[in-house]
């Protein structure tokens, strides 16, 4: 099966695809070990920012690697704004690209959006739009949230997909980026409105902050694809923080790292539990 295939199938079956970030080997190591424990399809996503430090070309080759091993794992490239960076994604051999122009007026995101898909085709590579802002950062914030909700506009999505060729789209119903003390509520009377008026791949950013409970009621109405990235942070550094106290007196990486992937992989396998909970 290809990635369309495992979307079609989602939202038939009502499961959603996890995507997990990752900014290092040991992180993608350990998603890749979670994906295949559990044996669903998983997507690898790398943020402009993750995807520089990273390198696309290597990101793809350690993708090509790894697929020897588990075929059905998948690279995103998260949160697009750059055309050509996101072009350079593509000609690496991304199997999928996310364009974020939520900050943009809605025809000039129609037009740009309209340029990556065109990009894409060719590569036979997915895209992701966004209609609608979600807001806060990949960090553990302390208080409540206290941006300004942008909500998604029914109306503007659905302006947006009957002029766009986008296979999924993302949206704000009150989720955003990071883990706050005080989450948003989310909209669910607007997630269903929103899945009653469009018919194409819904994508929820911000799934490390929101409740197990609400996640399993965002993907029963619509939900394909849900992203986390937060909480595979804050593993990662708790992870590195302790073994870097315990091993004080090395300084082989390969001691201070060994459990990085290990640690990924627990966490992560907590989420596919939830996405996949209907065909695990």
């Amino acid at each position: 099966m290809n990635l369309k295939n495992h979307f079609q199938k989602a939202h038939k079956e009502k499961f959603a695809l996890a995507q997990f970030n990752f900014s290092t080997l040991e992180q993608m190591k350990g998603v890749v070990r979670a994906a295949k424990e559990k044996n669903v399809p998983v997507i690898l996503g790398t943020s402009q920012g993750e995807s520089r430090f990273f390198g696309l070309d290597l990101a793809v080759a350690v993708r090509d690697s790894l697929r020897r091993d588990y075929s059905e794992i998948y690279l995103n490239l998260d949160h697009g704004k750059d055309l050509d960076w996101i072009e350079k994604a593509l000609e690496s051999g991304y199997d999928m690209v996310h364009f974020d122009g939520s900050d943009l007026p809605l025809n000039e995101n129609i037009e740009k959006t309209n340029r990556v898909t065109e990009m894409a085709g060719p590569k036979d590579a997915l895209v992701e739009g966004e209609i609608g802002k979600v807001g806060g950062g990949s960090n553990i914030h302390k208080g409540a949230f206290k941006e300004k909700k942008d909500l998604t506009s029914v109306k503007t999505l659905v302006k947006f997909i009957s002029e766009t060729e986008v296979d999924l789209c993302a949206f704000s119903i009150g989720n955003v980026h990071g883990v706050y003390d005080e989450m948003p509520e989310i909209d669910f009377k607007l997630l269903t409105e929103i899945k009653e008026q469009v018919d194409v791949g819904l994508v929820m950013h911000g799934g490390s902050g929101i409740e197990d409970q609400d996640l399993r009621i965002a993907i029963k109405n619509g939900v394909v694809k849900v992203n986390v990235n937060t909480e595979l942070r804050k593993e990662w550094k708790k992870e590195l923080e302790r073994s870097l106290r315990e091993n004080a007196n090395t300084v082989t990486p390969y001691e201070i790292l060994k459990n990085i992937s290990e640690i990924t992989s627990k966490k992560a396998k907590e989420k596919i539990d939830i996405f996949y909970e209907n065909c695990i």
